[in-house]
């Protein structure tokens, strides 16, 4: 995923798909009865782990920058207003500031600086492909703090469904504020192909 390039996304489908999408029962309500991404999919679209433990990892907030520091030596500044009043933001990182502080990892990085770059750059991949927000632009802290806990019979699969299933309710209630479609994107840019056909139309 992260060297090949992706398949082209179709806005107006993935639109179209969102606007089916029933929360009550997490199915697409097609003309031709419903239909959802399912595990299975995961394995065969994104080659994720379906078995194995749960990914589950605390998501208190309490100290995250003393937190973020522990893991990486950096967090990210506070932001401050006209007035001088420190603004609450989220618990985590924007893109940005990780591409401006941990793009290239300097040649004479010592062991320890080198396994900090790489868990940044895989913290980058996940948030940004797997588990990204409405934002479009933000590295939950959660998912940083999971690599601390790496385990490859962790079930990915299942954690990933079950965020993009939770981003699809939002986005179809429209509850973000700035309307945007959170969750694997690339994951349901492959699958519409499959709704559209099962629908006897281009989505």
């Amino acid at each position: 995923m992260v060297t090949r390039s992706t398949p082209k996304f179709n806005p107006a489908g993935i639109t179209t798909l969102v606007d089916w999408w029933r929360p009550e029962t997490h199915t697409f309500h097609l003309r031709t009865g419903e239909t959802t991404v399912t595990l299975q999919d995961m394995s065969m679209i994104l080659a994720l782990s379906i078995e194995g433990n749960p990914v589950c990892i605390s998501t208190d907030s309490e100290g995250w920058r003393e937190q973020m520091v522990s893991l990486i030596g950096k967090d990210p500044p506070e932001v401050v207003n006209n007035k001088g009043v420190t603004l609450r933001v989220v618990v985590g990182s924007t893109f940005s500031w990780i591409r401006q502080n941990f793009k290239t990892c300097p040649e004479d990085a010592d062991e320890d600086m080198v396994i900090t770059y790489a868990c940044v750059y895989v913290w980058y991949i996940i948030t940004r492909t797997l588990f990204p927000d409405s934002s479009g632009d933000r590295a939950q802290l959660h998912c940083l703090k999971v690599l601390t806990v790496f385990d490859s019979k962790f079930s990915w699969g299942s954690a990933v469904l079950a965020w993009f299933y939770r981003q699809l309710d939002d986005a179809c209630l429209r509850s973000a504020t700035d309307g945007c479609i959170g969750g694997c994107v690339l994951l349901l840019s492959v699958w519409t192909g499959n709704a559209s056909q099962l629908d006897g139309r281009d989505c």
